[in-house]
């Protein structure tokens, strides 16, 4: 199983990363209740993907994504290959901080922690090994850490305006933004070297967000490649001191 993600390639483990499903270190599948067995087939989208986003439905989803400057929540990350019959599981907790970056710190089904700050991203395993990779090492990865950092923000800041100038935009709601319904907003890379890397990404939630799907082809397309990672206990808040102490790993990690 491990040999199957190790061929993941660079640029891919990259633009997953900044999309929030970076943990693509290698998991096992992890025994829970709770957990599906199988994700959705990707053909659900394909009626979100054949509609457009007008600028009031993107206007009124700001305001249900807008938790301000720093969000922390709960993830549980399932992603699927097609050369294997269950998904792997992994579990853990981020922060997002429009100044400090982003944490990523696994814990399920062993512990890791990632950090994206400043176009690098750092990674510490549980062996306490740190490993520093700069997203400008390449054109593509350049472009990447250009790119999806804005798509953090919308996510978890509210900030949708900026993608419709590097996404084609979907969205499919059941009810009205002014009440619970739920939605979905589509997006589809219009660079080639993003697309290339994930075809299509699906953002879903009702109130707040609650999971973001990444397709490694058109929905259409069966069997592929997907991620689903579900947030749960969103909160906001200033930084704390443990908080602040664990994006000191980074600054750590960059002294000669």
């Amino acid at each position: 199983m491990n040999s199957v993600l190790a061929k993941s390639s660079a640029l891919t483990k990259c633009a997953l990363f900044l999309c929030l499903a970076f943990a693509l270190i290698s998991s096992q599948p992890l025994k829970a209740e709770t957990l599906s067995d199988k994700l959705a087939a990707p053909g659900v989208y394909q009626t979100l993907f054949s509609q457009s986003a007008d600028t009031a439905q993107l206007v009124g989803l700001s305001q249900k994504l807008n938790l301000g400057e720093t969000v922390r929540g709960q993830f549980v990350q399932s992603r699927q290959l097609k050369v294997l019959k269950k998904p792997l599981i992994s579990q853990g907790q981020f922060i997002f901080d429009q100044t400090q970056g982003l944490i990523w710190q696994q814990i399920k089904p062993f512990e890791s922690l990632l950090i994206l700050k400043d176009k690098q991203l750092i990674q510490r395993d549980s062996q306490d090994r740190v490993q520093v990779s700069k997203a400008d090492a390449s054109a593509s990865a350049a472009a990447m850490g250009d790119l999806l950092p804005s798509l953090v923000r919308a996510m978890l800041g509210g900030d949708i305006s900026g993608l419709s100038e590097n996404f084609e935009l979907h969205f499919l709601i059941t009810e009205s933004l002014n009440t619970d319904g739920q939605w979905q907003l589509g997006l589809t890379p219009k660079d080639p070297l993003m697309k290339k890397a994930i075809a299509n990404m699906v953002l879903e939630g009702g109130d707040t967000l609650q999971s973001l799907v990444l397709l490694s082809a058109a929905p259409s397309v069966s069997p592929q490649d997907m991620t689903r990672i579900d947030f749960s206990a969103l909160s906001q808040g200033k930084l704390s001191e443990t908080e602040l102490a664990q994006y000191a790993v980074a600054i750590e990690a960059n002294k000669p």
